[in-house]
């Protein structure tokens, strides 16, 4: 049927659905109507003449995959199962299923899951005898399968990824890329992929068979690819290949919401269109449908100092709304505590808080806020992972309190102890039972006639254990939490998160701020009391919430994109915190922070909270003046002179922030 376009689309969108055959760049601002824009280009080049089978439709999720390929139904009024439309690994796994055999694979191969992955490299490290008879505890496959896959997606060796992402195991690289290849070799053995692999072998085919080469690049008559400044070197080298016989690419894009390099993405794909596709037509989609315009003129304002882009201004569709507030909270408590009274103010006004959501730049962020909304009884879901007092790592770090705390608690001592190296459930056992023999005192596991009766590995583990338990038991120590976490992180458990999970960073990340937030506890009695209180009383992600009840998100803002709400509430906006000091010390890091800020105000549609702070803790645990976010400096089109003069930070920020119409600012 017709398709209404001129009711439908703006002009800008228009543009683009009617383009012509070749190359075609969309660069679609944040809320400017990109999916429809691309569903309607489907529909048009099928009412056009084009085979539904011909048409390749790229996406990154299933979400999206089946939201636009019902919305070309729609507009056809047909089905469209002939369609190749999905994610790039739903997509591989067809390609793969018609040609795994010339790899040596069956058609039937097995898609491994992420634990099948994780079980299959822990036992080739096993087989290759790897860290059997060595004090360095080998990395395990949790924490080898994230860099196997960075591997193949960028195409580098894993040497190379090792130097850059992973440097603690540099000392193995070699180890490391000989468990890689067996690795492989088990997968193929056993006739199995996982997740990275069928974009591996996908590539492979392309580029190793002529015929099959030729046969797809000339049988695709258009491709078109959503969310194209999110591709790894390798889908963007997939999409090439497969685009190489017509060059009839269409990619839709956003490289101002480029965020996510660690996975491997790389936004010069997208900002390099143009010069590796010469005769490109570019396309801007710059009307935004979400936001007002004093949120999008904050939006602009922050996004517009980087010089990594392609320049261009949101305008919004919108009236005028409410003008953005920057929220000046004393501490970490009382901000935190402020956006639990505001969320419950604006449900008691009539908004739901399922319209609300609080944004922040890692989990270990919501720490204080999931404390404060439990105590202000305001229900929440968290959607950046697990709740804080849920993941592991935390467990794992109150049973090292617990242990202190109360010798006697055998179920913390069990815990803790498989995590030092080469203690087994076995010796676990052994020293447990020495424990209750000797009443709890730590300081016989340093006996060593005892010693003689667990391997070598162990004792070594156990004197470690020891010395660690006397530091922390040093009265100025023992009175202080946070310098217990860090007394157990620094010196063994930051070892095993790096040998033992690919996002040790993070976990690490979550670790320092919960010793910085325990530091403002004066007795370890009041602060485990308090944390397992809370434990109990906060709800998890893994919860279901009754579709008649409401909740307000809490979510990192990796985790946001794509999303909106009518509130927004963006969390810690003070340098170190956002922008995150690790990103800052990176090649592009500065950069990709902006357009991670960028990107959490535009989820906001009518009301955008930017929380502060004037103090804060560092990462010793001690409360020092905090520096407003750069991008606060930003807004107000400061941040150049304030880099030449950044002394008195704050009060100068305030004093400006006092005197201008971008936003309100308020003290708690």
């Amino acid at each position: 049927m017709p398709l209404d376009l001129e009711n439908s689309l703006n002009e800008e969108q228009r543009q683009v659905v009617l383009a012509g055959d070749g190359p075609i760049l969309v660069i679609a601002g944040a809320g400017s109507g990109k999916t429809r824009t691309l569903t309607y280009r489907v529909a048009h080049l099928v009412n056009s003449g084009v085979p539904v089978e011909r048409i390749l439709l790229c996406t990154f999720t299933n979400k999206a995959a089946r939201e636009m390929v019902g919305r070309v139904e729609f507009l056809l009024e047909r089905s469209i199962d002939h369609l190749w439309g999905g994610t790039f690994h739903s997509i591989a796994n067809r390609f793969l299923r018609r040609h795994a055999e010339r790899l040596g694979f069956g058609q039937n191969f097995t898609i491994l899951d992420r634990d099948d992955s994780n079980h299959l490299i822990d036992s080739v490290i096993r087989d290759m005898g790897y860290g059997k008879n060595s004090t360095y505890r080998f990395p395990k496959g949790k924490a080898l399968g994230g860099l196997f896959g960075l591997a193949h997606a960028t195409g580098e060796s894993v040497e190379s990824i090792i130097f850059h992402s992973f440097e603690k195991f540099a000392g193995i690289a070699d180890e490391i890329g000989e468990v890689m290849r067996g690795y492989d070799l088990r997968k193929q053995e056993l006739n199995g992929m996982d997740f990275d692999d069928l974009l591996k072998y996908w590539y492979k085919l392309l580029s190793d068979f002529d015929d099959l080469h030729e046969r797809y690049a000339n049988y695709f008559q258009h491709i078109l690819v959503d969310e194209y400044q999110d591709t790894n070197p390798l889908q963007a080298a997939i999409i090439d290949r497969l685009a190489s016989a017509h060059g009839n690419l269409t990619v839709v894009g956003d490289d101002a919401q480029s965020i996510y390099r660690f996975r491997g993405a790389d936004c010069r794909h997208i900002l390099e269109f143009p010069h590796r596709y010469k005769k490109c037509q570019t396309f801007y989609l710059r009307n935004n449908y979400r936001s007002t315009p004093q949120i999008l003129d904050v939006s602009n304002r922050v996004i517009g100092y980087n010089i990594n882009q392609f320049p261009k201004k949101l305008e919004a569709m919108r009236d005028l709304g409410v003008t953005p507030e920057v929220v000046m909270a004393e501490d970490a408590i009382r901000e935190a505590h402020w956006v639990a009274k505001k969320a419950a103010q604006l449900q008691r006004e009539g908004r739901s808080l399922n319209d609300m959501a609080v944004l922040y730049r890692i989990h270990s962020h919501s720490l204080e806020l999931q404390i404060a909304l439990q105590q202000q009884g305001v229900p929440f879901v968290v959607r950046s992972g697990l709740r804080f007092f849920d993941q592991a790592h935390v467990k794992d770090v109150i049973a090292w309190l617990r242990v202190l705390f109360n010798p006697k608690d055998l179920l913390a001592w069990s815990r803790i102890l498989p995590l030092f190296n080469g203690i087994g459930p076995a010796t676990v056992k052994k020293i447990v039972r020495h424990l209750e023999e000797e009443e709890f005192d730590y300081q016989a596991l340093d006996n060593k006639v005892w010693l003689k009766k667990i391997s070598s590995k162990a004792r070594k583990s156990v004197q470690w254990l020891v010395r660690m338990l006397e530091e922390a038991l040093i009265p100025d120590n023992f009175k202080n939490p946070g310098t217990l976490i860090r007394i157990f992180f620094e010196q063994e458990y930051n070892d095993y998160l790096t040998n033992s999970f690919q996002d040790a960073v993070k976990r690490g990340e979550d670790i320092v701020e919960f010793a910085a937030f325990a530091s403002s506890y004066k007795s370890l009695s009041r602060f485990l009391t308090d944390m397992m209180l809370q434990t109990d009383a906060i709800p998890s992600s893994e919860d279901e919430v009754p579709a008649d009840d409401e909740a307000i998100v809490l979510s990192t803002v990796h985790q946001a994109k794509g999303l909106e709400w009518d509130t927004v509430f963006c969390l810690n906006l003070i340098e170190g915190s956002f922008p995150f000091f690790l990103a800052l010390q990176e090649e592009g890091g500065p950069e990709e922070e902006r357009r991670l800020f960028y990107v959490a105000a535009t989820r906001a549609k009518d009301r955008l909270f930017l929380c502060s702070r004037q103090m804060t803790q560092s990462r010793g645990g001690l409360l020092r003046t905090a520096d407003p976010s750069r991008f606060l400096w930003e807004i107000l089109q400061d941040y150049e002179e304030y880099k030449k003069s950044p002394s008195g930070s704050l009060a100068q920020f305030l004093l400006k922030a006092e005197h201008q119409p971008l936003f309100h600012i308020q003290y708690v």
